[in-house]
């Protein structure tokens, strides 16, 4: 053995040894992205974007309750061919713990512990002081017509009223024209205590021509909101609402406001549909503004065929994490290779 280039290469190997664990201290303090808790909450992201000949159903609940909590969705369409149910619940406090169970149609979906700081539901999203949006994949037990309905129950430490609940389901009919469709869901946190003021939310590009719109259709939800202050809503800089989370519920048949209430809207945006679509929920003076799903709607005057490069299924879990732990062996492995040909 040559031990004169042992020698030599000694400080070379030390020295990249040295820059490897110096690389990989920097980035084991970056953040590790989490899809259960998060103080400021989780943008909401395209889960589904598609065309169908057909439409998309949306409709959502009564408003804060207590649990026990009923809802029934009417005039469901059939032959579906996505549905997923979500629920919203207050935690009260980030450190407070305790479970939701939800029987669809007779159906249990089962029961998730609801954990706060320390969440790992993969299908629950928990921002600010315990702010629950949770998520069911439902198609398999929906039906069309007035009977689809949701029995949901909270308990342990947390407060445990429901916020409100949603159903977004995608079907088939063939009577009805070409609709493409993005189902957007998150629970961004918006509120006064860490500035976080405003957030974008970005849709895919479209699959067929902004040319041949023949309507637009822009449904939110949120899961906090304040009555009569201005927060407001952009969809490609044009503002469409002001005090947009002005969410109630009916009460002996006259609306009744609840503060923090769940919010759900349609909106027009014909008008300002483009091949590439995003809006901006800001604040302003609202303390706390927690939007948490978006579905938007666009009605082409022609069949839209799939692009090649489209999803036509649901958007896959990411695991907690696996997109930095992707960074980092990109990074050292970007090292390994610039320190051995220099």
């Amino acid at each position: 053995m040559n031990w004169n280039i042992v020698r030599e290469d000694a400080p070379h190997r030390i020295s990249e040894i040295r820059y490897v664990l110096m690389a990989a201290l920097l980035l084991s303090s970056l953040p590790v992205a989490s899809a259960q808790y998060a103080s400021d909450g989780f943008n909401l992201d395209t889960i589904r974007h598609d065309t169908v000949v057909g439409g998309v159903y949306v409709d959502g609940g009564h408003g804060v309750g207590t649990s026990p909590y009923t809802e029934v969705f009417s005039d469901v369409p059939s032959d579906l061919l996505f549905a997923r149910l979500y629920v919203g619940v207050k935690g009260g406090t980030k450190e407070a713990t305790g479970w939701v169970s939800v029987i669809f149609n007779g159906h249990d979906l089962g029961t998730i512990s609801l954990a706060g700081l320390n969440d790992t539901n993969p299908d629950v999203y928990c921002s600010g002081n315990g702010e629950y949006w949770i998520h069911y994949d439902v198609a398999e037990y929906a039906t069309g017509g007035n009977d689809n309905t949701v029995t949901i129950t909270t308990g342990g430490k947390i407060d445990g009223r429901v916020k409100g609940t949603t159903l977004v389901a995608v079907y088939s009919d063939s009577a009805e024209t070409s609709k493409e469709y993005w189902i957007c869901e998150g629970n961004i946190n918006l509120n006064y205590r860490t500035e976080h003021d405003c957030e974008t939310v970005s849709f895919e590009r479209m699959f067929g021509s902004s040319d041949d719109i023949k309507s637009a259709t822009l449904w939110t939800m949120y899961l906090s909101g304040n009555e009569g202050v201005n927060d407001t809503l952009t969809f490609n800089s044009h503002l469409i609402a002001e005090d947009a989370a002005d969410g109630g519920c009916i009460e002996d048949g006259a609306y009744v406001w609840r503060d923090l209430c769940f919010d759900l809207d349609s909106r027009d945006v014909t008008d300002y549909i483009q091949t590439r679509n995003n809006m901006t929920y800001d604040r302003k003076i609202d303390g706390y503004l927690q939007p948490v799903g978006a579905v938007l709607i666009v009605e082409h005057t022609e069949e839209v065929p799939v692009s090649s490069s489209g999803s036509t299924e649901s958007a896959p879990e990411s695991t907690p994490g696996f997109e930095s732990l992707l960074v980092i062996f990109a990074i050292l492995a970007s090292i390994i290779v610039a320190r051995r040909l220099s």
